[in-house]
């Protein structure tokens, strides 16, 4: 078993989370007065406290990866890691997207495109078209940076301050069978307090976009808590508002800052 394929399991689960909520709520990216994905911002050039952002329930950074199939055909024929890892489409897939983050000098300039092979994207793209080992095993450095990637979507998932039961069973419905280390790791993560200096401090300088990206993709961005959240992580990473707007426009998220 690795953290790797951990983490793939945990994305399907987030996204699994993200439909069945946006699927309760209504139609993906249905406006409140944040607009749709993508458009308008959650916070002015100030931390607006009373800003609460529109709902991209299924929508946004999950949006395009689920473009073509609904949730639940996806659901029965096992095809969601696929689509989020490209091979059903022609984009890069969730791997890409990392890969791109990671080489763009800034985030504005990340494209997602197909990972090289044995890089971490391309591992983490094959764990989800597997479900579960990639084909070459992740390194000892691929495994500390899933380590850091998996701690970051699973306490953005509770960064509203609550993760209830129902919740917990879409997040981890997917895990499967891990080893108890990982095991043990998740359900430390998920019971900890939220931490956003602890999780930059283990950070390396590379990885701070990814680790916005992957934490963006975890959240509804429905709450007022999670738009703070993502703010102070921003702080906490040394990303700016220009570049953590990239990332949201990347991701097809309403924007933080205007």
């Amino acid at each position: 078993m690795s953290l790797l394929s951990t983490l793939a399991k945990v994305a399907v689960g987030v996204a699994v989370a993200k439909g069945v909520s946006g699927m309760s709520a209504g139609k993906a990216g249905a406006g409140g007065a944040g607009g749709g994905a993508g458009t308008g911002s959650v916070f002015g050039g100030k931390l607006s406290p009373g800003n609460r952002p529109a709902s991209g329930g299924a929508g946004g950074a999950l949006g395009e990866l689920l473009k073509g199939g609904g949730l639940e055909d996806l659901l029965k024929g096992g095809g969601l890691g696929s689509v989020l890892s490209g091979r059903s489409g022609s984009g890069g897939g969730l791997g890409g997207l990392l890969e791109g983050l990671s080489n763009a000098s800034r985030p504005s300039g990340g494209a997602v495109a197909r990972p090289q092979g044995g890089s971490m994207g391309d591992l983490l793209n094959q764990s989800l078209d597997h479900f579960g080992e990639p084909d070459t095993p992740p390194t000892m450095d691929q495994e500390a940076s899933a380590k850091v990637l998996l701690w970051a979507m699973l306490q953005a998932a509770k960064s509203d301050g609550r993760i209830d039961p129902e919740e917990k069973k879409n997040l981890l419905g997917q895990i499967g069978d891990i080893s108890k280390d990982e095991m043990a790791f998740v359900d430390d993560v998920l019971a900890r307090p939220v931490d956003v200096q602890a999780l930059a401090r283990e950070v390396p300088d590379h990885m701070a976009a990814q680790v916005y990206s992957m934490s963006l993709l975890a959240i509804d961005l429905d709450s007022k808590k999670e738009a703070s959240y993502l703010h102070e992580l921003a702080q906490a990473l040394k990303i700016d508002p220009q570049d953590a707007n990239a990332i949201h426009n990347q991701m097809g998220e309403p924007q933080l800052y205007s």
